[in-house]
């Protein structure tokens, strides 16, 4: 996983639950790069989903619940630091439609390594689009996440729903985006 994820992890830990909470996850969970993280760095996903683990262990709050909150905290980071030009992108619905076909596209350009999820879309017309998210990783809540930040973004009020998930056995995630007029 990129390195970028990992140290925006790390900021957000430190931001919401102070420096120490971060020191004892990396106690806790022991992982192999000894918690020092680079943004330009490729680390084992196992790292960040055992401090997820024991964040949610430590803090009661569902492992699920906690990746759809970095999600959204992540956004703002991935956004400023797209290298593709999405300046000219003023919509949510743009937006979510350019992720895989311009965005992922530059990632892989710059990072042929880079392991991303794949996105496909059904565009219902008018206020709703149907998403599918695939991954082997399954980290549809981060995606969910990544949304709301991108709809805070955007200013663009939406409501999800997931009624097709990989966890509960299905070929993909649905993620469906209603957006909901500005006030």
């Amino acid at each position: 996983m990129q390195g970028t994820v990992f140290t925006t992890f790390s900021d957000m830990i430190i931001e919401k639950m102070g420096m120490e909470m971060l020191d004892e996850l990396i106690d806790e969970t022991q992982p192999e790069s000894g918690g020092i993280y680079t943004a330009g760095g490729n680390y084992a996903d196992s790292e960040l989903i055992n401090m997820v683990s024991a964040l949610s262990t430590k803090t009661n709050i569902p492992a699920g619940d906690l990746v759809k909150a970095f999600g959204n905290y992540l956004f703002e980071t991935l956004y400023r630091s797209s290298p593709a030009d999405i300046s000219q992108i003023h919509d949510l619905k743009t937006f979510l439609l350019s992720i895989d076909g311009v965005i992922h596209k530059e990632v892989k350009r710059l990072y042929p390594q880079a392991y991303l999820p794949s996105f496909s879309y059904n565009d219902t017309g008018g206020n709703t689009l149907e998403i599918f998210y695939q991954s082997d990783r399954q980290l549809c809540e981060l995606a969910e996440g990544l949304i709301i930040g991108a709809a805070e973004h955007f200013s663009q009020p939406i409501t999800l729903s997931h009624p097709e998930c990989l966890h509960h056995g299905d070929k993909h995630c649905k993620i469906i985006v209603h957006f909901e007029e500005k006030q």
